[in-house]
């Protein structure tokens, strides 16, 4: 293989990575605007149970619960956010892997 095939496969090649860097960086700004939406939910929510709370007994132990809530579902959230951002950090080094390989098969004689 000559070496105009091989900088054609490394220019390949690096289109594929800046391509697969782009749609993750995509995926994580789509997640945290997400996250974003789902904490002011959750804040609205909160308030709105804070207020009907007020006309309530045992506004405490109200309080409470709903602020135990909203903690626990963003944690969840924010744990679910955790593993997609490392599900997508992984998908550039598996693609790099196939690119590295595709180069050795092409590069290689068999």
């Amino acid at each position: 293989m000559g070496t105009e095939n091989i900088l054609s496969l490394g220019g390949r090649l690096q289109k594929l990575l800046e391509k697969t860097d782009a749609e993750a960086q995509e995926i994580i700004s789509d997640a945290q605007a997400k996250a974003d939406e789902m904490v002011r939910e959750a804040k609205e929510e909160s308030e709105r149970r804070l207020v009907r709370a007020q006309y309530r007994t045992g506004l405490d132990e109200f309080l409470k619960d709903a602020e135990a809530e909203a903690k626990k579902e963003a944690e969840k959230t924010r744990k679910d956010y955790a593993k997609q951002v490392e599900k997508i950090k992984a998908i550039p080094e598996d693609r790099v892997k196939e690119a590295a390989e595709l180069l050795v098969r092409e590069v290689l004689p068999k």
